[in-house]
């Protein structure tokens, strides 16, 4: 998992703005992040299950689709939870931390989403 070694400032970004759209209730930037995250993690096919439910999150906030972003980003959470298993040290700790933030954000937004 080198590639997720290799973006420890990206994973605590990244959780610090789920955390921060889902408070907000925003999606501004959302896009970019999300696009950056697809382009790192198509790179490898271990990963690219978690690069295709990205994109298609990124689909359902275009499409204000409240329902698909919840189950979205709860799959992803849950699948990047997973990940952090084959992560090393202190960033597994944060891959994890950016799993239970989508996951979390997931719970939130299911509560306005309906």
């Amino acid at each position: 998992m080198e590639v997720l070694n290799a973006t420890s400032t990206h994973l605590t970004d990244t959780a610090e703005l789920v955390e921060k759209h889902v408070k907000d209730k925003s999606t501004t930037g959302i896009s970019n992040s999300i696009s950056s995250w697809v382009k790192t993690l198509s790179q490898h096919k271990e990963l690219k299950g978690i690069a295709d439910d990205l994109e298609s999150l990124k689909e359902a906030i275009s499409a204000k689709d409240g329902k698909k972003i919840v189950m979205l980003m709860s799959k992803v959470g849950s699948e990047t939870t997973k990940a952090s298993e084959s992560a090393d040290g202190s960033e597994a700790k944060k891959i994890k931390a950016l799993g239970a933030a989508l996951s979390a954000g997931a719970k939130a937004i299911e509560k306005f989403a309906k």
